[in-house]
């Protein structure tokens, strides 16, 4: 075992309470790591108190009928006193709810780039595909036999999503190895695919109508959508998210970006996605950030979309070697 994860196991032993922190518009990678990691302490040290953070002020859509939301407030006092541990998050400004702050003593676990600090231990590895796979080897390595099924299926499903189901070419043998080793827990492999997978025939039809608004920069190979306010309302859409992977798998393009708008931070998001180009210095200058071919960002201004939408072409004319003509 490497020092850091010995580490991490230590500090975790030494508090008798625990706040879990994931991320802002929160994934499986970031909901099912937390998940994983409350299951495993509880199940190892049912004395120890472990609440995570937020799900009290987070949208019942994000569920997607597979993760229970504890939705009890869970007080100042319990996290002061708390060991804090951020997951899957790149930067401070991204944690939900911000809470964070308030704890005794912070680690953090995270695959996306390291932006900055923000916690006194800290694990980052951009070369993991998912958080959960660092999580579960973390949790392997400290005792395997309390990695069972609940534990397991909420790794799997972070794994598998982040990898967009082993496709992503940061998928590494380890990653295989890792997943083969959570199957042999036997949980329900049913249940992740229909949270992930399964929609609506309103959600497959506002999937169509995402992909109205789409304009496409062919000569840039870049495409871009601004979805208006009530885009979700009209198709009665619960779940609000960027709607960027309804732009995946399309031949020839470099990058695509979608835009919508947060009822819940009254602000507007949005999300870029790349072939093979870095893009994620250019979501860092929008309040944003992540891996290099998958970043999100917040804008002040539905403004700052098009003149990031501009950037972006003139990236691609740069690196594409694209005349102006």
């Amino acid at each position: 075992m490497d020092y850091l994860k010995k580490l991490i196991i230590e500090k975790i032993k030494q508090y008798n309470k625990i706040s879990l922190f994931f991320h802002e518009v929160p994934d499986f990678d970031a909901l099912g790591a937390c998940y994983a990691l409350k299951r495993f302490i509880k199940d190892i040290h049912a004395e120890k108190e472990v609440c995570i953070i937020g799900l009290d002020i987070l949208d019942d859509s994000f569920a997607l009928n597979f993760f229970e939301f504890d939705k009890r407030h869970v007080p100042n006092d319990f996290i002061s006193d708390s060991l804090g541990i951020i997951l899957d998050t790149a930067n401070a400004s991204r944690v939900w709810s911000g809470r964070y702050k308030y704890c005794k003593e912070l680690i953090r676990i995270d695959h996306h780039p390291q932006i900055e600090s923000i916690a006194q231990t800290e694990w980052i590895d951009d070369t993991y595909p998912a958080t959960c796979q660092m999580i579960a080897e973390l949790l392997f390595e400290w005792d395997k036999q309390y990695v069972i099924a609940p534990t397991a299926m909420y790794l799997y499903a972070g794994i598998v999503t982040d990898t967009n189901r082993f496709l992503y070419l940061n998928t590494k043998p380890s990653t295989f190895i890792v997943a083969a080793k959570l199957l042999e827990t036997n949980f329900d492999r049913q249940k992740i695919n229909d949270a992930i997978y399964l929609k609506s025939f309103k959600e497959a039809r506002f999937d169509s109508y995402v992909m109205s608004q789409v304009h496409h920069e062919k000569k840039y190979h870049f495409a871009w959508a601004i979805l208006p306010k009530n885009s979700f309302d009209k198709y009665d859409v619960e779940l609000r998210m960027s709607m960027v992977h309804v732009l995946n798998n399309i031949r020839g393009l470099e990058i695509w970006m979608t835009v919508y708008f947060d009822d819940t931070i009254r602000k507007w998001r949005g999300s870029l996605r790349s072939r093979t180009l870095p893009i994620n210095q250019i979501a860092e200058k929008y309040n944003g950030g992540g891996h290099k071919l998958a970043s999100g960002f917040t804008l002040k201004s539905l403004k700052q979309a098009h003149k990031m939408k501009n950037e972006i072409i003139s990236y691609l004319k740069e690196v594409l070697n694209i005349e102006n003509n």
